[in-house]
């Protein structure tokens, strides 16, 4: 590419659009705004949201009840009973066992001693580990 082979952009030269200055403009009598009508008039945006006439999206949507947190943690529930019969000296890491967080949940008895590692624990749960003879531990 030489000096002399460099060209300004298209568009680059035009200059401001001229309105309202006669038929031979081009842009003449309505200035482009063509006949009657709100996009005609001055201040004619419509407001943001407006589906010309038809009922709006946020008006045909019910409205959104409650809160819900955008991160919200799911757990995996399990239930004391579950643990019965578990024999073992390590603790029993029901997160890794499950792959996911882990409530611990009170229904079941239990009558074997386990230490039990999980992501919560209901209160229920947590007094009959301990009533057994186990131990509760947040991870």
């Amino acid at each position: 590419m030489k000096l002399n082979e460099i060209t300004r952009p298209i568009g680059i030269t035009d200059g401001k659009k001229i309105v309202g200055r006669g038929a031979g403009s081009g842009k003449g009598k309505q200035s482009g705004y063509g006949r009657k009508g709100a996009k005609a008039r001055s201040g004619r945006s419509k407001r943001v949201g407006f589906e010309g006439g038809q009922t709006p999206l946020y008006r045909r949507l019910p409205k959104k009840k409650g809160f819900r947190p955008h991160v919200r943690i799911v757990y995996v529930a399990v239930n004391v009973g579950a643990l019965e019969g578990y024999e073992g000296e390590q603790p029993l890491d029901l997160n890794a066992l499950y792959n996911a967080p882990v409530k611990l949940l009170g229904s079941g008895e239990l009558t074997t001693k386990v230490s039990v590692r999980a992501s919560a624990f209901s209160a229920s749960a947590r007094e009959k580990v301990e009533k057994a003879g186990g131990t509760c531990e947040v991870v």
